[in-house]
């Protein structure tokens, strides 16, 4: 009986040991669950207008699965962001949850509580995508027509619920990391797709929603100060230009005609209207900050076309009231970031360099035409409406264009931005460039189509949102994102531990 007696207060020991370990493993359970929950939630807040909260948003999905910070001996830990595992450019959210967790039996030997804690860490991985046709149901939102060969490091999705949603004709030959289709694929000629697109797909949200627009100012047109137009038709040395506002000249449709020789023309910083031509043949022309005006009238605020060797805009804050406009052969033109209220177009053989920074193109768009060669580092083109309401990207012709977005900074990777308010079925946008042309960056046109056929830089990347999306030619789109600061503009969220 006392072998007996002893046996069994061994068995009820044993039992009530692995009830209480059980009991211990099972909440720990809960408890991951929990902080993976967390993290996630964490790491999504990062990525919106929320970001600065992330750490809210993980203690309240931690209450919603039972684990409140700072009750029933529970501790939600949310230290700042890091570096992800393995990915730099990216940042993380570590949640650690721990909690004294009573026993039923243990505590006969002393373990009245065991202290159990659990760690989840999530942030944002480089998006798997990067050309994305936003239309719910436009049939052939991805068109794909004539000889195109694409060689994508990424992939295609495509929202449309069209039976010809993705539609290929022609001699198409695409390579991708997947193609999705939320509704069918059609094709006409000699049609590869590597691998095969994947139809019935769910729609996907548009990926850059959360991405907020720059503030975009006014432009109000200063009155005349002088009593008549200013020309000059003869030959100068250097011409130092004082700020005025003239009167349009009924003959020119300018404000200021400079149409002689000028060695060198100085623009003092000021105002000046209403509208300037460049007319003649300049070696120099330095402009300096201020507001170029066309007097509230269908003329330009900048007219540069002859021969004009270099103009230059200093560094410093411009307003355009009307559009600027750079006609023929112009060897070197460098503009600067700011209010182009009437847009601005190119023509001829021009060679102009956008300094770094934010052209907000309030109407006319941008417009590119001829042999120019156009280039521009650290640069967002932001396209709204304005005067003459809202006009497309329209580049086309024979143009080389390298442009890439900023590294750093609210627009980073953001190469071309289409204001969301803009009515969907405005005019499309194109951008063509030549074999050479390369855009590293954004081309987000979310309530707009976009004809597209060009290329990223050797270790650049592109990425393409519209509301439909045209390509006819040959386009190489990488996703190479170690230039920027946090990684591809494009995200998803995910568990890395």
């Amino acid at each position: 009986m006392a072998l007996v007696a002893t046996g069994l207060a061994a068995i009820v020991g044993l039992v009530a040991l692995a009830f209480d370990i059980g009991f211990l493993y099972s909440t720990r359970r809960r408890m991951q669950t929990a902080a993976d929950a967390a993290a996630v939630a964490a790491a999504n807040a990062l990525q919106s207008s929320n970001a600065a909260n992330y750490a809210t948003a993980a203690t309240d999905v931690a209450t919603l699965n039972g684990y409140t910070n700072g009750q029933n001996g529970v501790t939600v830990t949310v230290p700042a962001t890091s570096a992800c595992p393995g990915a730099s450019a990216q940042r993380c959210v570590q949640v650690t949850i721990a909690q004294a967790v009573p026993t039923s039996f243990l505590g006969a030997i002393g373990y009245s509580t065991v202290n159990v804690s659990v760690q989840a860490t999530a942030g944002s991985l480089n998006g798997p995508a990067c050309i994305y046709a936003l239309d719910p149901s436009a049939a052939q939102a991805i068109s794909l027509n004539g000889i195109v060969t694409m060689n994508l490091s990424c992939g295609l999705i495509d929202n449309s619920n069209s039976s010809s949603a993705l539609y290929a004709n022609g001699i198409v030959t695409v390579n991708a990391t997947a193609t999705g289709v939320a509704g069918g694929f059609s094709q006409s000629g000699i049609v590869n797709f590597t691998p095969a697109p994947i139809t019935h797909i769910a729609p996907a949200a548009d990926p850059l929603a959360s991405l907020g627009g720059p503030t975009v100012g006014s432009c109000t047109q200063a009155a005349t100060t002088t009593g008549s137009s200013l020309v000059a038709s003869g030959t100068y040395g250097t011409y130092n230009m004082t700020p005025g506002v003239y009167p349009v000249n009924g003959s020119t449709g300018y404000g200021i005609n400079l149409s002689g020789n000028f060695t060198t023309l100085n623009f003092a910083a000021g105002t000046y209207g209403n509208g300037v031509s460049l007319s003649g043949n300049i070696g120099t022309a330095n402009f300096s900050p201020g507001q170029y005006q066309n007097g509230g009238g269908s003329g330009k605020s900048i007219y540069i076309t002859g021969n004009t060797n270099t103009a230059t805009f200093a560094a410093g804050s411009y307003t355009f009231c009307g559009p600027v406009a750079l006609v023929g052969n112009n060897p070197s033109i460098t503009l600067r970031p700011g209010l182009y209220y009437g847009g601005i177009s190119i023509t001829g053989n021009a060679h102009v360099n956008f300094q770094p920074g934010t052209y907000i193109l309030a109407g006319g768009g941008l417009a590119v035409t001829g042999n120019s060669v156009i280039t521009g580092t650290g640069v967002t083109f932001y396209n709204t409406t304005g005067l003459g309401g809202y006009q497309p990207i329209n580049v086309t012709g024979n143009a080389q264009l390298n442009l890439s977005a900023p590294t750093s900074g609210a627009l980073e990777g953001i190469l071309f931005f289409q204001d969301r308010s803009i009515a969907g079925g405005s005019a499309a946008s194109t951008i063509v460039g030549n074999s050479s042309s390369s855009f590293d960056g954004a081309l987000y046109f979310p309530t707009t189509g976009l004809q597209y056929v060009g290329n990223s830089s050797v270790s650049g990347y592109t990425l393409i949102v519209a509301d439909t999306v045209q390509i006819t030619g040959n386009s190489s789109v990488g996703n190479n994102y170690t230039s920027l600061s946090n990684g591809s503009p494009i995200v998803s969220n995910a568990l890395y531990q």
